[in-house]
């Protein structure tokens, strides 16, 4: 009887589909032409559509429904491997991710909005995320931009709760103070509408490509090491790029030269891998403009050693001024100021926009790409921040007159390093730097008209975490701070001579002290040192 009922449904549910089918699928050359177009490349349809099928709308199922960055598209392709048996050679994986980053990738407006996660910057603090529902069931196990770095349709968010919930079960436990199904509901609905898959940006931006051929002109930054100044040329082969860059620091003099292989995903995304010496580099660059890239580099043996770079494509027709040594400009002095650029022998003082009681007095060609000037600023301008285009002069950045430095920060603001280098992992150092700001034309500190000067030379030191605290300090086991401000931390394992704490973890508060304007300040800030990261979820 049973059985006799049970093909009885079965037999119904046959006809249901068949009749399901005919309805959805009203004749076979509709059903052709839904699917005869190459789903993203020839590569994705060879590599992928073993399990991915074509779903009723003509689209790659899952695939199709998804952006990502090509770090994105490289962790997943990674997953695919790794859990569902996915086997390619490295020039199909290559081949893969450059494939779906171009079709299905992110706008630049999108990108530049999670650089920092992109480019995996140290101790980066996030703003909080403004739908309270993301806060409470993401943020307690991973930064906004892992989420923020991608989007899909309100259909595929619903599918990586339920992936979240097969694959991490124990998420259960670890939100037991919350029902954790209904709050991520609520942030999926949060997510599709501000994280869609459908864009006017990428609508725009699709199928562009950006040719950074030639030569350029390199504006870096180091902390620890400040400034510096170089050149770049790249030269194309195929679709990838070669890279000769020399760089200069501003002080101390000390010069690189780099040689790097490179490649441009979404046609704007360069990815680049640098050897300078014994160090391999990664570069996370996006090409804003045909003249301007931006971007982060870091050591691939320790992701603290990093740099931010802009790239000003060379030109011979008009000065243009790419940075300037200073750029605080104290009021009620002669300020002495030193512009880098290109062309500044054709640079004269009309072409420079400045404010009114800001003065240039003296202006010397010391060559075609230095100029050295004596800036005079009233008792009484106004403090601000500024730009001085003007003329047939491009100027970049931005200019501040301040009264007087009043207070110093510590950048990171809160440090995070990480133990390693006995092992397979690796340390991950912080490169501190103190930073002057002026309370602004309200004589307050910390609030929004406040200014900031630039980074300043300090004199760094570690205290106890808490101070004032008997019995534990941390300091002997857990790190050192060098003179210029950069933490290294101490190795991973079991140190014998610690009582009651096995590895070198723990906290310290750092002292910055520096003499700005003839004023001595000092500021503080918490440091710790942790475990290595086991899971980087990045790359």
């Amino acid at each position: 009887m049973i059985k006799q009922k049970f093909l009885s449904v079965a037999a119904a549910v046959g006809v249901a589909l068949i009749v399901s089918a005919c309805a959805e699928n009203p004749s076979t050359e509709t059903n052709e032409k839904a699917t005869s177009a190459v789903h993203v490349s020839q590569q994705v349809e060879k590599s992928c559509m073993g399990c991915h099928a074509v779903d009723q709308g003509g689209k790659l199922e899952r695939i199709e429904s998804v952006r990502k960055s090509p770090e994105g598209w490289s962790q997943t392709i990674a997953r695919m491997e790794r859990t569902h048996g996915l086997t390619i050679t490295d020039e199909e994986r290559e081949q893969l991710i450059t494939d779906l980053s171009r079709e299905r990738g992110l706008a630049p407006e999108e990108a530049e909005k999670v650089q920092y996660w992109l480019a995996n910057k140290p101790s980066y603090a996030e703003p909080d995320p403004k739908n309270e529902s993301v806060a409470q069931s993401c943020i307690n196990c991973h930064a906004a931009g892992r989420f923020e770095a991608q989007r899909r349709t309100e259909e595929e968010w619903k599918n990586l709760k339920d992936f979240h919930l097969v694959s991490y079960p124990s998420i259960y436990l670890n939100h037991r103070h919350m029902d954790w199904p209904q709050e991520a509901d609520k942030a999926i609905e949060y997510l599709a509408k501000n994280y869609g898959v459908e864009s006017k940006v990428w609508d725009q931006w699709k199928g562009n490509e950006y040719d950074v051929s030639g030569k350029w002109k390199v504006v870096g930054f180091q902390g620890t090491k400040g400034f510096y100044l170089g050149e770049s040329e790249f030269t194309k082969a195929d679709d990838r790029y070669s890279e000769k860059k020399s760089v200069k620091f501003l002080t101390g003099q000390e010069t690189k030269q780099l040689n790097g292989d490179m490649k441009i995903y979404t046609g704007y995304m360069l990815r680049s891998h640098y050897k300078q010496n014994d160090h391999k580099i990664n570069g996370f660059y996006n090409v804003t403009s045909e003249n301007l890239i931006k971007g982060d580099w870091s050591y691939k043996e320790d992701l603290g050693i990093s740099g931010e770079e802009t790239y000003y494509k060379v030109q011979t027709e008009n000065p243009e001024i790419i940075h300037s040594e200073p750029r605080a400009w104290r009021k009620g002095s002669v300020n002495k100021v030193t512009f880098y650029g290109m062309n500044l022998n054709k640079l004269e003082e009309k072409d420079l926009n400045l404010p009114k009681g800001v003065e240039l007095t003296k202006l010397t060609a010391v060559s075609d790409e230095q100029l050295t000037a004596e800036v005079k600023v009233d008792k009484k301008a106004e403090s601000h921040m500024f730009v001085i285009n003007g003329g047939q002069a491009a100027v970049h950045g931005k200019f501040t007159v301040y009264d007087q430095a009043d207070y110093l920060k510590i950048e990171p603001s809160y440090g995070v390093s990480r133990m390693g280098g006995a092992g397979p992992m690796d340390k991950m150092s912080i490169q501190y730097v103190a930073y002057a700001y002026s309370h602004g034309k309200d004589g307050k500190k910390e609030t929004e008209d406040d200014l900031k000067l630039g980074p300043v030379p300090a004199e760094w030191s570690l205290l106890p975490y808490p101070e004032g605290a008997e019995g534990r300090d941390d300091r002997p086991y857990i790190g050192k701070i060098a003179a210029d401000g950069l933490y290294t931390p101490s190795v991973e394992g079991v140190n014998e001579e610690r009582e009651f704490v096995q590895e070198n973890v723990g906290s310290a508060t750092v002292v910055a002290k520096a003499k700005v304007d003839g004023k001595e300040l000092t500021v503080k800030s918490h440091h710790i040192t942790t475990v290595p990261d086991y899971v980087n979820n990045i790359h």
